[in-house]
């Protein structure tokens, strides 16, 4: 497990809030959230997964 580096809470990968934007075709982005304090963890680019 892992700590915030917001709110100092645990973070498990399996309760991470992922936000998909973009339904393109080659490309979609996936924002990761706290779910305790709902900052920004992390940004990923990749191929669309449906």
């Amino acid at each position: 497990m892992a700590k915030c580096p917001y709110c100092k809470l645990e973070v498990d990968f399996k309760n991470v809030e992922r936000v998909k934007k973009g339904a393109g075709i080659l490309m979609q982005e996936i924002m990761y959230v706290c779910p305790h304090c709902q900052s920004i963890l992390g940004v990923s680019r990749g191929k669309y997964t449906g």
